[in-house]
């Protein structure tokens, strides 16, 4: 099988408006934007790019998802759990079900891979 790799340049990257959903901003105004870079065929995984200004969130993870941290930190507290700082280059699997905290001192940017049960749009 003959097929291309799919290529994107840091620096060509433009990320769109991600708002995160008022209901669950506890604290701030943080504002997200997000790029997917590529999709599996069966639209299960997304990879792609996630920045977020500073503010506090709760989130309920619907999908399996894999990060990176690139730039910045944010502080994560899951239920019952203690916080965790993550700093560029730290690496942090979060599983379908998960609810935590998002504390976001100033600003984070990250890879994520996504993993879901069913297609997700891109």
């Amino acid at each position: 099988m003959n097929v291309d790799v799919k290529v994107n340049k840091s620096h060509t990257v433009k990320l769109a408006s991600s708002p995160i959903p008022e209901s669950v901003i506890t604290a701030g105004r943080p504002a997200a934007k997000g790029w997917t870079a590529a999709q599996s065929g069966d639209a299960k995984v997304t990879q792609g790019v996630w920045e977020c200004t500073a503010g506090k969130f709760n989130w309920e993870y619907a999908w399996d998802e894999f990060v990176m941290i690139l730039e910045g930190e944010a502080i994560v507290t899951s239920v019952g759990g203690k916080p965790e700082t993550l700093r560029a280059g730290d690496f942090c699997y979060f599983p379908a079900g998960l609810k935590m905290e998002w504390n976001i001192p100033h600003y984070v940017r990250k890879t994520f891979v996504i993993r879901t049960q069913e297609a997700m749009p891109a």
